[in-house]
């Protein structure tokens, strides 16, 4: 019996004892787990700009083939002509055009080698070579159209 009259003793000087978490302790957890929440979404927000111009230049790639297949097709003339935030695919200028594609207005094609528009011949080659850049906020791409093969390629620089 005096055991358990001790442990209630003990038990109840320790329950006077114990204050909780001070104010100060408490917002400096709360800070502390605020900054664990937006670590994250700043990456977030990194990650999707990058993946915002690999998805323009995949749309792209497949806008070129779209162009290079209907010119070997319909045996007529196919061009890309790019302007601010949208590019146009047509094949006659009597025609509306086949495609319209609009994008970011942040992405900025610049025409280097390459004369505008972007022209295929009816065999779907491309008309002249050349290169053009892309850029968007600080990543930059040359894309490099070859003569005769219709092919291109684009580096990150």
């Amino acid at each position: 019996m005096k055991k358990i009259q001790a442990l209630y003793q003990y038990l109840k000087t320790f329950q006077k004892n114990t204050n909780g978490f001070t104010l100060v302790e408490l917002l400096v957890f709360l800070s502390f787990i605020m900054l664990l929440m937006v670590f994250p979404i700043i990456q977030v927000k990194k990650i999707e700009e990058e993946q915002k111009l690999l998805l323009f230049l995949q749309m792209l790639q497949n806008d070129i083939f779209f162009a290079q297949r209907n010119a070997a097709v319909h045996q007529l003339s196919t061009r890309i002509i790019f302007s601010n935030g949208c590019y146009i695919i047509e094949d006659n200028l009597l025609n509306p055009p086949i495609l319209k594609r609009n994008f970011d207005s942040e992405i900025i094609i610049t025409y280097l080698s390459l004369k505008a528009p972007l022209r295929f011949n009816l065999d779907g080659n491309i008309s002249t070579s050349g290169t053009i850049s892309i850029t968007y906020k600080n990543s930059k791409y040359l894309v490099t159209f070859y003569l005769g093969s219709g092919r291109f390629t684009y580096v990150k620089k």
